[in-house]
């Protein structure tokens, strides 16, 4: 009994040690700061619910900073990569349009030291700025920062452009041939040149490059020193210490260059949630961090307020509310290969950014991070659907097999089709013909069509593969096979038309 004894006793001992050993180990792969409105269990639930929702849409890798008030409470990267290197706090992202924000600060800082007016049209501080469209002339400043310019995508289409400007005053220059869509003032579109235009504003005023000005009146206040902007995603590609960002072929992601776009602006910046964590204080203290002003405290509140009743955009922020009615300031940034989420939750003093080096895709919900994260910290349970992104595209790879099948068969036994031609009256056949090809319309028209259904954003077709790959593969087959029938019924017809005369023939003959 002594030595049963004796051996419960290491075995606890051995239990506590395992439990230090994992505690301390968990503190060095993420830092956590406790403090009165959360505690560390929710902090575990939040690690619990990132790795989660990672591994069932197989994300290769993010990061994520959490700050209360004017403290960093949690900071940790996921996964890897494209370089197959471990993603860690300091990894650099691209943050995409939340880049907007950035570039809508710098013109308030400009505003402020009396430099700029933003009921002034923007046409004072840029003479260059001459569009075709007269109406040109009365956009101003704070039109741009609130996307109400009159400028969208379908006039100015910025992604699709061919060659891409390499320069902000280029992108003015290529603005003289353009009219507008509507009134200044009249209505929302969101519209990244009207940033490109701000950016180069800054540039006009200070007389400061751009990448500069952030540099020396935002990043370095901030203390933001891995935080740098560039002009195209080139830059991004060429840069060897900047890892590929992925798409997802069937669920799988693949690291890929992005493609040209000229992001100076509205997109350019590139961080990571150390230094992120470091916006979010000054976004949520009034323009402040550390003994940094950067901006006045009604400045930061005049751009995290929606421009109307019926905007819910301010300047370089979109502005809402949460599911129990407190206010929510937020955005999203969008590359092809690269993804970030950033919320600002002024009454609760919480502020959340999520990095992902995965990009835009048709089947994974980035922004449920977020607003999974905002709702722990509140002590409510994440609104977690029971499908995820793997699921679709594992019903997609079914789907194509199963329109293979179908499509081999279909030209198999065409014979079955030629029957019902000679039965029926020609023009359902040719209805039936003429529809069959709907997939290949709708492959053709993709463009259009999510130009369309996204609210007037423009997209070019690489873009729109790398954003849904599976579905272009599907529309591709689908297109290719229904084609192939087609053709080979249309080659029949002839034929079916000479054995049907024949036959008649014959019934007149015997």
């Amino acid at each position: 009994m002594k030595v049963i004894r004796i051996h419960d006793k290491w075995k606890k001992s051995l239990i506590i040690v395992i439990s230090i050993i994992i505690f301390i180990w968990s503190l060095l792969c993420f830092n956590i700061e406790s403090t009165g409105a959360h505690t560390n269990k929710t902090i575990w639930e939040i690690d619990r619910f990132i790795q989660s929702k990672m591994e069932k849409n197989n994300i290769p890798g993010a990061a994520v900073a959490i700050t209360h008030n004017n403290k960093v409470i949690f900071t940790k990267g996921y996964g890897k990569t494209g370089d197959n290197t471990s993603v860690t706090a300091k990894t650099p992202f691209a943050i995409a349009s939340l880049s907007k924000s950035f570039t809508a600060l710098a013109v308030m800082q400009l505003v402020e030291a009396g430099k700029v007016k933003l009921d002034t049209p923007v046409e004072d501080y840029i003479p260059s700025f001459k569009l075709t469209d007269t109406k040109g002339a009365k956009i101003t400043v704070r039109q741009l920062l609130n996307h109400t310019s009159g400028l969208t995508d379908k006039v100015y289409p910025d992604m699709t452009l061919n060659p891409q400007p390499n320069s902000l005053e280029a992108v003015i220059k290529r603005l003289e041939n353009v009219s507008l869509a509507v009134e200044p003032g009249k209505e929302y579109h969101y519209n990244n040149p009207n940033y490109q235009i701000l950016a180069r504003l800054v540039e006009a005023v200070s007389n400061e490059e751009f990448s500069t000005y952030l540099e020396n009146h935002i990043f370095q206040p901030l203390e933001m020193e891995q935080t740098f902007n560039v002009s195209t995603t080139m830059e991004l590609n060429q840069n060897p210490e900047f890892p590929s960002g992925h798409y997802f072929l069937f669920g799988i992601p693949v690291a890929v260059d992005e493609p040209n776009w000229f992001i100076s602006g509205p997109a350019g910046i590139v961080s990571n949630v150390n230094d992120m964590a470091k916006w979010l204080i000054s976004q949520l203290n009034g323009g402040k961090y550390r003994n940094e002003q950067i901006l006045s405290s009604e400045s930061i509140k005049s751009m995290q307020t929606a421009s109307s009743p019926t905007i819910s955009y301010g300047m370089g922020w979109n502005i809402g509310k949460t599911e129990d009615g407190k206010k929510q300031v937020q955005h999203s940034g969008i590359l092809w290969t690269y993804k970030a989420e950033e919320v600002l939750l002024p009454e609760q003093g919480y502020g959340i950014v999520m990095l992902f080096n995965s990009g835009l895709n048709a089947f994974v919900d980035y922004s449920s991070f977020t607003s999974g994260i905002s709702k722990l910290l509140s002590n409510q349970t994440p609104n977690e659907p029971f499908y995820n992104s793997q699921m679709i595209e594992m019903f997609m790879v079914v789907l194509i097999i199963i329109t293979i099948i179908i499509g081999i068969r279909k030209l198999k036994y065409i014979k079955k089709w030629e029957g019902k031609y000679k039965k029926r009256p020609k023009w359902r056949s040719i209805i039936y013909l003429i529809f069959s090809l709907l997939p290949l319309y709708i492959l053709v028209f993709l463009p259009q069509l999510l130009t369309f259904i996204g609210g007037g954003r423009v997209l070019n077709i690489k873009g729109i593969f790398l954003m849904m790959p599976s579905i272009i593969i599907w529309l591709g087959i689908t297109s290719i096979l229904s084609l192939a029938i087609v053709i080979r019924c249309v080659i029949r017809i002839p034929k079916l038309k000479n054995s049907s005369q024949i036959s008649n023939l014959k019934d007149k003959l015997f």
